[in-house]
């Protein structure tokens, strides 16, 4: 069957003209005003594919938002959720199941996380995790700062919006329409929360380049301007820096030096590294977990999304052996409601046994270079890419309006707050050609491209993919100097 073939939606009695009213009429919608939006319906997903209401078929390069490893619909999370079905509605996480007992088991002993863990707390969402392990590490060393990086992303909520080195990332409200207005949450970005700089080596936010941005020791420009913000603040007030191995919503992956710089230097100031590992973890990259890349390990580590494929939700946070001692002397008063709930950890055990009998990293690992050599070849073909930077199956593309300069298309960058503006060609020009082609990419940011797929993808998914692609970037090439 063709991929692009229409297919007969599943259910013919559903009427999709009432779902779009339903939907357009009651529904809270992000990213759109009411003018803008207009109901995108999906019939059913499968594997790396999405069906559409209209029938239309669309391959998931986008892997919607990074977070469907193992695809839609896996035959051994389906069957496991199932199972769990039979026995449980719900209890809460004082209590305990097989599937928590196992979930657990399977994180800390068969897939490897690592001598340095202790303990994992199930909770729901990201969000929720990343939340977690900055309360745990403000309560573990009684300091009140933490240090995040512009261009990271690390939940939604008023909290954590200080930890966002995005402004458009911070809950806040845009202008669909007119003059372009931003409204933050007025007490945004959360306090306590300082900037370094982020390791965007092809535009560096601070006027170096790589390789020569390093000093007579090798250091990083980026982690000496670190280092020096966290000695201005003072160590002694710093609880922990948070980064993610590579940044999701800021697409960029960085120098191979910088998170063994970074450990050594969180290491010596005595401030704890907070690993967010929400959507670089479980074989994204082509390791279990992104800092397994770079042979360093953290303190606490928060994961979502890849834990349980996003089939239900699901998310944890993994304490070190030494902060794990320091809790098992105290209660902790608060409750998940819906952590480690049974279905969602059943989820969990049959996404990571699915894992490991597929030989997932091996897999993601081949794909990840097939997809990287299709994206060279772009980037030597288009004049309207500027640099393709990846590894496993999480990749970029820059959009230029000029190569030898860098110029970017829409000069606020990363800096946007998502208020109207004139077309954004990431989404407006290759994102639409794209997807007209059958092909869903991920066009969040202004000058970016943000490229995934399901583990389950195969070679002829991702040249489908990457055809569509090549037809967008050609008419984007029109627009170059």
């Amino acid at each position: 069957m063709s991929k692009m073939e229409v297919q007969t939606p599943a259910s013919a009695e559903t009427d999709w003209d009432q779902v779009r009213e339903w939907d357009e009429q009651y529904v809270f919608h992000v990213l759109a005003t009411k003018d803008e939006y207009r109901s995108n319906v999906v019939e059913s997903a499968d594997g790396c594919y999405v069906t559409m209401a209209d029938g239309r078929r669309i391959f998931d390069f986008a892997n919607q938002l990074i977070c469907v490893n193992m695809g839609h619909r896996h035959p051994k999370i389906v069957e496991a959720i199932r199972e769990a079905t039979d026995k449980f509605g719900y209890v809460w996480e004082g209590l305990t199941t097989e599937y928590r007992a196992r979930a657990a088991k399977l994180i800390m002993e068969d897939i490897g996380v690592g001598e340095w863990a202790g303990r994992i707390r199930f909770l729901s969402t990201g969000t929720e995790a990343v939340e977690n392990m900055v309360l745990f590490a403000k309560l573990y060393t009684g300091r009140r700062n933490i240090v995040t990086r512009t261009y990271d992303y690390h939940g939604w909520t008023n909290a954590l919006s200080g930890a966002n080195g995005m402004r458009g990332y911070r809950s806040s409200l845009a202008s669909g329409s007119g003059e372009p207005v931003h409204l933050d949450v007025p007490d945004a970005p959360s306090a306590n929360y300082h900037y370094a700089p982020a390791p965007h080596c092809y535009r560096c936010p601070i006027g170096h380049s790589y390789p020569n941005c390093k000093d007579e020791n090798g250091t990083l420009a980026c982690v000496k301007a670190t280092e020096h913000l966290i000695s201005s603040i003072g160590p002694e007030t710093v609880a922990g820096f948070i980064t993610e191995p590579a940044q999701g919503a800021g697409m960029i992956h960085p120098p191979k030096e910088y998170f063994p710089q970074v450990r050594e230097m969180t290491k010596r100031l005595n401030v704890l590294w907070l690993d967010d590992e929400v959507m670089t973890g479980f074989g994204r990259l082509g390791e279990w977990f992104g800092y397994k890349v770079y042979d360093v390990t953290p303190d606490i580590m928060a994961v979502a999304k890849g834990l349980s494929s996003s089939s239900l939700p699901a998310a944890g946070v993994v304490l070190s052996k030494e902060v794990t001692e320091f809790f098992d002397q105290w209660r902790f008063n608060t409750m998940s409601t819906f952590g480690s709930h049974p279905l969602g950890m059943a989820a969990v055990c049959g996404n990571l046994e699915a894992m490991l009998e597929e030989n997932i990293l091996e897999r993601v690992r081949d794909l990840g270079g097939h997809l990287g050599s299709g994206l060279m070849d772009l980037q030597e073909r288009h004049p309207c890419v500027g640099l393709a930077s990846g590894r496993g199956l999480m990749w970029s593309l820059e959009l230029v309006r000029n190569k030898e300069t860098h110029e970017p298309f829409v000069s606020v960058d990363r800096y946007s707050t998502y208020a109207k503006t004139e077309e954004v060609p990431a989404s407006a020009v290759v994102g639409k050609i794209a997807y007209d082609e059958g092909v869903a990419i991920g066009a969040f940011l202004p000058n970016s491209i943000r490229l995934a797929t399901a583990f389950v993808a195969t070679k002829s998914d991702i040249d489908f993919g990457l055809a569509a692609l090549d037809k967008g970037l050609s008419e984007l090439d029109k627009y170059c100097d």
